[in-house]
């Protein structure tokens, strides 16, 4: 009875769920720009706190005078983690071929299986993240810009990106107290923006040949750029940028800083234990199951600036 309900409910594989926990896909940056939070709980309340820390206050105290006491306000919000999941399958005749070659053949075969789910799940995170990041309801009014006509970044001759991006961290500084440290742009936008003669010129006597996501970065005033890469294809077969024809400034906190510093822009809640791959017996397959259980979630439209249509 106890096998037959294994077959039913599933096992979990401490091995899979062990790959599945460490698999990034090459092309995804979401990990890189919303930091992961762990969740014991399902569900529960997220806290934020305010800008109390960046106040000046009268602190000088006289000779036998109480100390002045400060208040600070925390927001909170509710959150639960809601589960996905995907199955894919082997033929009985698949895994028999593999243990010819052994049990190591076998483990990889069953990691290809994995590594399929688990690829649909994070471009599916991936997508989740990148639409909140990459759209203006998610950052203040001030905090958000669209170009057009001769402001376009695609306009060489009279764009000035260095002025957009100044006015953009500036506005950010201004909304959550510290600039952005990350610059997040869509594959299409970066591959104008880094042809662009006004970054060029910063170059020239660098012997530098091409610019890269590091220099563009440090000539923003940036620790880092990344590009998103990142497509996800149709039922047609037809692929589309998941980063689109954006370019976020954002502070993305370090963890020693998460939990009481500035408040990231995005965040993964995930529940602890998960992703978890589970191995169910049918006649004639073997059945893997990956599940994860999260939630994306906007925490600050303050932090960042948002640039909507460069090209």
């Amino acid at each position: 009875m106890a096998s037959r309900n294994k077959q039913i409910q599933g096992e979990t594989n401490p091995i899979l769920t062990k790959f599945a926990t460490g698999y990034k896909p090459v092309q995804g940056i979401a990990h890189l720009v919303a930091p992961t939070v762990p969740s014991i709980k399902e569900s529960g309340t997220l806290f934020s706190f305010g800008k109390e820390g960046f106040m000046v206050y009268d602190s000088e105290r006289a000779l036998r005078a109480a100390t002045k006491k400060i208040d600070f306000h925390l927001s909170k919000e509710t959150f639960r983690c809601e589960e996905h999941a995907l199955e894919s399958s082997l033929d009985y005749e698949e895994i028999d071929i593999a243990a010819k070659y052994g049990p190591k053949e076998v483990l990889n075969l069953e990691k290809r299986a994995v590594q399929l789910t688990q690829q649909a799940l994070q471009t599916e995170l991936e997508k989740a993240v990148a639409d909140i990041m990459f759209s203006a309801t998610y950052y203040a009014s001030g905090n958000k810009v669209t170009l057009t006509s001769g402001d376009k970044f695609s306009d060489f001759d009279n764009s000035d990106p260095m002025g957009v991006v100044d006015t953009g961290m500036i506005a950010a500084r201004a909304d959550m107290g510290v600039e952005p440290n990350t610059g997040v742009i869509g594959y299409t936008a970066w591959k104008t923006l880094r042809k662009h003669p006004q970054l060029i010129d910063k170059i020239k006597y660098s012997m530098k040949g091409n610019l890269t996501p590091d220099l563009v970065a440090e000539i923003f005033g940036l620790e880092k750029l990344i590009v998103g890469k990142g497509v996800y294809s149709s039922d047609a077969g037809v692929f589309t940028d998941i980063w689109g024809d954006y370019f976020a400034l954002i502070y993305v906190p370090p963890k020693s800083e998460m939990p009481e510093g500035t408040t990231p822009h995005t965040i993964v809640l995930e529940q602890t234990g998960f992703p978890r791959v589970k191995t169910y017996l049918s006649k004639k397959t073997k059945d893997y199951e990956t599940t994860r259980k999260y939630q994306v979630k906007n925490v600050s439209t303050s932090n960042g600036y948002l640039i909507s249509d460069m090209v």
